[in-house]
């Protein structure tokens, strides 16, 4: 979230917007409160291991810091740029609504159903686009569990918390790691295959980008650290399968209730069939990110594609 924000932030002041980088946990304090807007770009040094436990101590238990409201409701337009959490889940889309605060991404409701998956699951059954099958875990006997297996807490972003579990002593530990944080848990068929994100772009679909780990899955550290996946925009499968693809991504986007932008994450499987695996509201904006990296495909620079989500939203 820090990352994306950084680059976000110094995007739209190249393209000549004021912008405040403002952290929604931490806020900002009251003689401060003379800093905010400026057409200046920063770098940001983020010590995140230091830094968070130190903020947890002092801060209290509210998610949202000191004037963030205030500051927000000056804005003419906040860009979210949180994954997981409060600023996924549609809660801080729901607050901002009350407040009358405009902001980017989806709305409170198409937040919801992105991120909790056991909605996302429902939904996309219901409306007969294939996605790997499912149970939860207070549902699932061991004895009767066919390896491998996904492990996944239902309520996350950013492949937090998700392992593959090849045998009953993996399994064991990825509950473990799932518990840590205190959600349903979701068992998941393992569909081998390759994998790939469509994003949704003012509703047109973009082109799809593979996604090839060195090692591993798509985890949270093969996401956001440079270097750990191969990414390969346009892919090289068929025309008619990538025509495929966005017309499914499209369909989930609609379902959903997503808004300006989303990005949708499949598995193509051996036999050639396209699984669904969830859908982000508030795709990654990092220079690893995906949907950065369809937009520059069709020719929309990184500046260009946070002024389009931008004015999307203004509209």
């Amino acid at each position: 979230s820090l990352a994306s924000g950084m680059l976000i932030s110094n995007a739209l002041v190249e393209k000549g917007h004021s912008v405040l980088l403002l952290d929604l946990y931490k806020g900002i304090k009251d003689d401060e409160m003379h800093l905010l807007f400026s057409n200046e770009k920063r770098n940001y040094d983020f010590t995140i291991d230091e830094e968070i436990p130190e903020l947890t101590k002092k801060n209290t238990k509210n998610l949202i810091g000191r004037n963030v409201i205030k500051i927000c409701k000056m804005a003419d337009i906040v860009f979210l740029a949180l994954h997981g959490s409060i600023g996924e889940n549609g809660k801080l889309q729901a607050i901002f609504d009350c407040m009358g605060i405009k902001y980017t991404g989806s709305s409170y409701e198409g937040s919801i159903l992105a991120m909790d998956k056991i909605l996302t699951k429902k939904i996309l059954e219901h409306d007969n686009i294939k996605t790997p099958k499912w149970h939860l875990l207070k549902n699932v006997r061991k004895e009767n569990i066919k390896f491998p297996v996904v492990v996944k807490p239902a309520n996350n972003g950013s492949s937090i918390g998700v392992s593959i579990a090849n045998n009953l002593e993996e399994f064991e530990v990825a509950i473990i790691e799932c518990e840590k944080y205190k959600d349903e848990i979701i068992i998941e068929e393992y569909i081998k295959g390759r994998e790939f994100s469509v994003g949704i772009l003012d509703k047109t679909a973009l082109p799809p980008i593979e996604i090839i780990p060195k090692s591993g899955f798509y985890d949270y550290k093969n996401k956001y650290q440079e270097g750990k996946t191969i990414e390969i925009c346009p892919p090289k499968i068929s025309q008619d399968k990538i025509k495929e693809m966005q017309q499914i991504a499209m369909k989930v986007h609609n379902a959903l209730l997503l808004g300006a932008y989303s990005r949708i994450d499949f598995i193509l499987d051996e036999n050639g069939n396209l699984n669904v695996l969830e859908a982000n509201s508030l795709p990654g904006m990092t220079k690893t990110s995906l949907l950065p990296q369809e937009a520059l495909v069709t020719g929309i620079t990184y500046e260009d594609l946070c002024e389009k989500i931008l004015l999307s939203n203004l509209k």
